[in-house]
């Protein structure tokens, strides 16, 4: 009886740490996100392009990634920055571009997909509803779309590499 009563606890409180966001690993945390994301594939995404349609499309790798290869007519806001960055006026101003509605379609890509999943989760959770994630993330639009980039090397201060470079 008193194993069976340790079970049952051990069952319960294994639940309920699931149910307050602690995961075993970075994997099941962004399988768990991405139960939830809307996903876009890069022939949607060159479909939006072609027909003009309004969205917003963001990078969220780190500058260096960035600069060797990105999407046309995205913005680059870091992963570690973007929460910050969404809703900030000033910031939308010196890029050129208007800032994103919570109603508005946002795409978000990174590397692979899983940075760009993570930071779907935390525009959701910041009240953004139409946000997409680019399913493969760059690779994949790379794979798919060899001759539609940009690359702005130049951009990079002096020529000076960053130094922390992501790697989903």
């Amino acid at each position: 009886m008193k194993r069976t009563f340790i079970l049952i606890v051990a069952v319960l409180l294994a639940a309920a740490c699931q149910k307050n966001g602690h995961y075993a690993s970075v994997e099941e945390m962004v399988e768990q996100a991405a139960r939830e994301a809307l996903m876009m594939t890069p022939q949607a995404l060159h479909q939006l392009m072609e027909d003009y349609e309004p969205y917003t499309l963001i990078d969220v790798r780190q500058e260096l990634e960035h600069y060797h290869g990105f999407i046309p007519g995205t913005v680059n806001i870091p992963r570690g920055s973007l929460e910050f960055n969404i809703s900030d006026e000033n910031f939308w101003d010196a890029t050129g571009l208007y800032m994103p509605e919570p109603g508005e379609r946002i795409i978000l890509y990174c590397q692979k997909g899983q940075r760009s999943i993570l930071a779907a989760e935390s525009l959701r959770k910041l009240g953004y509803r139409e946000v997409y994630v680019l399913k493969g993330g760059w690779k994949n639009w790379e794979l798919s779309y060899p001759d539609i980039f940009e690359k702005d090397l130049d951009k990079l201060s002096g020529g000076e590499k960053p130094s922390n470079v992501g790697s989903c």
